[in-house]
């Protein structure tokens, strides 16, 4: 699952779509960069579930006074929910000021290490005994937890990074409000 963002009111035009009769080696390149300039432009923003949720949880823990409950529980789904110019203009200064000053870097640090930190959890296919269940059912291990009844913590794969934060906060800066689908 992802999230697009959609800008809702760009500033600036779209660039153009990669020419589809491009040499191959060439295509993943020129998608990247159109996508790239997509937020760039305020047109479009992605990303998937384990990169959007820690940095909109980043944005609201910074834009709270101007963020509401509601609109960052709505910001976790693909409702189409829209956030207003005003708040992006809010929200584009506040990420820009923490981009400059260092801030984002060192919220990553801090996130990095309590990431780190997270504890195993029991295995949800083998319910912790190690044994076979479901797909290995039958057999003497747990395929998933290979016996161990533990698994790595969900929460690891959430990272937060910082060029993804600044990517946003171009985008931000350029959307004219935007709506999250």
């Amino acid at each position: 699952m992802g999230m697009d963002v959609y800008g809702l009111n760009p500033t600036t035009e779209a660039p153009p779509r990669p020419d589809e009769n491009m040499p191959e080696e060439w295509r993943e390149k020129a998608w990247e960069d159109y996508f790239d300039g997509q937020a760039l432009s305020g047109q479009y923003f992605r990303n998937n579930v384990w990169y959007w949720r820690p940095l909109w949880d980043y944005v609201y823990e910074l834009c709270s006074e101007v963020i509401s409950e509601e609109d960052y529980d709505l910001g976790q789904e693909n409702s189409g929910h829209e956030i207003d110019a005003e708040t992006c203009k809010y929200i584009a200064n506040a990420l820009k000021i923490e981009l400059d000053n260092g801030g984002v870097e060192s919220y990553k640090i801090l996130y990095d290490r309590s990431i780190e930190a997270l504890p195993k959890q029991v295995c949800h296919c083998c319910k912790g005994d190690g044994k076979g269940a479901h797909y290995s059912e039958g057999k003497d291990t747990c395929h998933v937890c290979k016996g161990s009844g533990e698994v790595e913590n969900y929460g690891k794969h959430y990272p937060f990074e910082v060029d993804n934060v600044k990517e946003f906060q171009h985008f931000v800066e350029n959307c004219g409000g935007f709506s999250i689908c």
